[in-house]
């Protein structure tokens, strides 16, 4: 049977961004812990926290906050039937559903739909942030229709949600649509500026240490003082409001505690709401959001005939990193690229196998619109296993490929691909990039994907990494 062409339609496996966790680099894992079967995280627990008071979630306060233009509460007449009810959730591995045993039920996205779960569709995207799904909408879900729509990027509100939020709206203008806020032990730093995740590292937890009873005591000792970082969260929660005022949308929280001890703390909140490597939802936390985005749902009730507006624009976006499949005539590459799989991966790259020779690569907009284009290629922190790369335009314009990303991580070994935009194309014009090694390095070149896109005249949403990857050591 052949296999489908990698232009992006209704699966969210073509990655523009994704961080390889089992990768040329390696994995650090720990003796004493049991890892999953594909290395695609961090080691998993093998036993639980106990004697720990666990505090009722069922009994939470009202997280969700309309900040609509005139909400509308539907009659029972006007309403469609909860079997009818079209979801759909975008966000990063959070959404995918990252440690969970069966996500095809315990994501947050399933729970909602429950029983009727093939109406919940996850396009969630491990180690993405909004760009991807803002800059190539229409190639991801083509003639999807959504009655209810959650974006889960609060970490990332800065690289695209807004333009990832006014497609959607134009959409589906009548959809429901909830940002959601989660939080992560990172965002906790000392008066030192360490953060959590330093501290239990210099002390010697393991990735489970939100469940870890020790390291609680260690933290209620009071040996330090423990805030969120100064600035963090203002700056993202004005701009999320600010988004989800512009498209009429509500937003929810998951629950944070400003000091660490107490049922109500963030330690117990952690404790019962993130998974084993505390830093995604356990099955707890994806209830939770479940349940704060049904509230809505049933308070105001989604319309028996919702509207659904032609794209505004349309996007032409190829990825090749989960498949190995480049099946278009708009992307032509001189034979020294080879579509190969990386050493230790279960992902593909276009290669480049022989620098000495001519090295290019040609790609056409086969719109009637001005679009943006960007490549993806791969990059490594902190080593730079990769080279730096001259990319010249057929126009004459040149560009510097960087081999590391823009985010260091806070110094974890990452492997994760890079977006770099090379410039503008006009309508059905064709364009050839060539390019040159500019040095020596332990990997070869490689390319991941093209974006052919519409113009985003706000320089504030540029594309940098692919995101939040999951695979640090």
């Amino acid at each position: 049977m052949p296999r489908k062409s990698s232009v992006l339609g209704a699966a969210a496996l073509a990655l523009f961004g994704y961080a390889l966790y089992s990768s040329d680099i390696g994995v650090i894992q720990s003796s004493n812990l049991r890892t999953t079967a594909n290395n695609e995280g961090p080691p998993r627990m093998t036993t639980p926290l106990e004697e720990e008071e666990e505090y009722d979630l069922t009994k939470r306060i009202e997280y969700h906050q309309p900040f609509l233009k005139g909400e509308v509460v539907l009659s029972g007449d006007e309403r469609k039937p909860n079997k009818d009810i079209q979801y759909a959730a975008f966000g990063s591995s959070h959404t995918w559903g990252a440690r969970l045993d069966q996500r095809e039920t315990e994501t947050y996205i399933k729970q909602l739909a429950k029983p009727y779960y093939d109406n919940g569709i996850n396009h969630g995207i491990r180690s993405s942030g909004p760009n991807y799904p803002a800059n190539c909408l229409y190639s991801l879900i083509g003639n999807e229709h959504f009655d209810v729509i959650i974006l889960q990027f609060y970490m990332q509100v800065e690289d695209g949600l807004e333009l990832l939020a006014r497609r959607l709206r134009q959409r589906f203008p009548d959809a429901i649509m909830v940002f959601v806020h989660h939080w992560f032990p990172g965002e906790i730093v000392n008066e030192k500026g360490q953060s959590v995740d330093e501290y239990r590292t210099e002390k010697g937890f393991e990735w489970d240490y939100m469940h870890n009873q020790e390291f609680h005591s260690l933290i209620n000792s009071g040996e330090h003082t423990w805030t969120k970082r100064v600035g963090y969260e203002t700056k993202k929660n004005e701009m999320c409001k600010r988004i989800a005022k512009d498209v009429n949308g509500y937003i929810v929280k998951l629950p944070f505690g400003k000091q660490a001890h107490g049922q109500n703390g963030w330690l117990n909140y952690g404790h019962q709401l993130l998974n084993d490597d505390s830093f995604h939802p356990s099955v707890e936390g994806h209830t939770f959001i479940a349940n704060q985005v049904r509230e809505i749902v049933d308070r105001v009730g989604v319309t028996k005939h919702p509207r659904v507006e032609p794209f505004a624009q349309l996007d032409q976006c190829y990825n090749w990193l989960m498949d190995g499949i480049l099946d278009t005539p708009n992307v032509k590459y001189s034979d020294n690229f080879q579509m190969m799989k990386m050493p230790n991966t279960q992902k593909y790259t276009l290669e480049l196998t022989d620098s000495s020779q001519e090295s290019w690569m040609e790609i056409t907009n086969p719109s009637n619109e001005v679009m943006d284009v960007y490549i993806g290629t791969m990059t490594t922190s902190p080593e730079r296993k990769y080279p730096t790369v001259e990319a010249t335009l057929s126009n004459g314009n040149k560009y510097t490929i960087d081999p590391m990303p823009d985010n260091t991580w806070g110094g974890k070994h990452v492997h994760i691909t890079k977006m770099t935009q090379i410039g503008i194309m006009q309508p059905q014009e064709s364009i050839k990039i060539s390019i040159k090694v500019m040095e020596e390095s332990e990997w070869p070149f490689r390319f991941t994907s093209i974006m052919i896109t519409p113009r985003n005249e706000n320089s504030k949403e540029v594309l940098h990494d692919g995101g939040a990857p999951i695979s640090l050591s």
